[in-house]
């Protein structure tokens, strides 16, 4: 399957689990990005709670306590943090990251 252009996204399964791939139009290839995780799947299992974690804020995000900080690597070995929490809206914390780092809203997905 080719990609539909630079950073297009897609959601394959590596080992039975689903993985994130970026489109590299120069390369011809898809780049792994990381895996798929289920906003709405709760705590650690065993009714065990994660711990949230403190994130500082910044223009987009709130600052306090999150159940995620996410590290998003863009290609330039850059470290960007995403915060998100289980049971909210895994698209609306995605256009919030894209404005924030200035991507296209074709990044979304």
């Amino acid at each position: 399957m080719v990609g539909k252009g630079e950073g297009d996204i897609q959601v394959f399964k590596k080992n039975g689990v689903p993985s994130a791939y970026m489109w590299k139009a120069e390369d011809k290839k898809w780049e792994y990005v990381g895996e798929v995780v289920d906003p709405n799947a709760g705590g650690g299992g065993g009714g065990m709670a994660v711990a949230p974690k403190y994130y500082d804020g910044d223009s987009i995000f709130d600052a306090g306590e999150y159940d995620h900080i996410f590290d998003v690597e863009l290609g330039d070995n850059v470290m960007r943090k995403l915060p998100f929490n289980n049971g909210d809206n895994a698209i609306i914390y995605a256009e919030k990251f894209c404005h924030r780092e200035n991507l296209g809203k074709n990044n979304v997905p």
